[in-house]
């Protein structure tokens, strides 16, 4: 790859040179490469064909997952969260062990490789909340439980902020029919401050659905509460930790 030195910064395409603006200044690249067709058709790109195929299914699979967590992706995220969703979902479709290579599925590998991710790599349940949560799944609910504690300790500081909420989420989804629902419940507005919050528990129920994966995460959000009772987001999205904690 070439990088224009001259004054002249130059856009577009001369012969088969092509003249383009990245991030670290103009630059120009020689057209090249395999043809679409070939890779299509060729035999000899058999492999190439069977890796776009899985890698266009862990894109839809991550998809999924952030549309689905929502409510999560836009209050938490570090700038990275869907690169990491495709490289996790790319994994779990190689992880399938029944389909062949080229026709593995998101849906039967294992998902419970996506146990104990993090939304964002910058605030985390575990360096924001220092006490540990637990989740309990019986056959028609997931219960998330948090041990009593006292929020100015036990909690990370953020400034200007005076209170916090946690959710216990779930997303349900249908890879196949390419479907998805998401239910949720909340603690409301704790004030952080010195008295002891109680014990926390948050059910949701867990959907007796045909070919539906349920993924259920916590979430953490800091929040104002100003003078005259009304409530202030902060949309800090580096601030605010989630995390999926069990898959049903």
């Amino acid at each position: 790859m070439a990088r224009q030195s001259s004054f002249l910064k130059l856009e577009g395409t001369i012969g088969d040179v092509t003249f383009y603006k990245g991030r670290t200044g103009f630059k120009a690249r020689q057209k090249g490469g395999v043809s679409k067709k070939r890779i299509q058709n060729d035999p000899r790109f058999k492999r190439t064909r069977e890796n776009l195929q899985e890698f266009s299914r862990a894109a839809s699979a991550a998809k999924f997952l952030k549309d689905s967590f929502r409510e999560i992706a836009l209050k938490s995220s570090d700038g990275t969260l869907h690169n990491r969703l495709y490289s996790m979902a790319t994994k779990v479709i190689y992880s399938d062990s029944v389909s062949n290579r080229g026709e593995r599925k998101f849906e039967l590998g294992n998902l419970q490789l996506l146990r104990d991710f993090q939304f964002s790599n910058k605030a985390t349940i575990e360096n924001t909340l220092y006490v540990q949560p637990a989740s309990i799944e019986s056959t028609d609910q997931v219960t998330l439980t948090i041990p009593a504690f006292v929020p100015a300790t036990f909690l990370r500081t953020v400034e200007k902020t005076t209170h916090f909420n946690i959710s216990w989420i779930r997303a349900s989804i249908n890879f196949v029919d390419k479907s998805y629902s998401s239910e949720s419940v909340s603690s409301g507005e704790i004030p952080i401050g010195i008295e002891e919050n109680p014990e926390l528990v948050l059910n949701l129920p867990k959907p007796a659905t045909p070919d539906t994966h349920h993924f259920y995460a916590i979430a953490l959000e800091y929040l104002q509460m100003l003078e005259n009772g009304s409530q202030y987001q902060m949309y800090d999205l580096l601030q605010n930790p989630a995390k999926i904690m069990v898959v049903s």
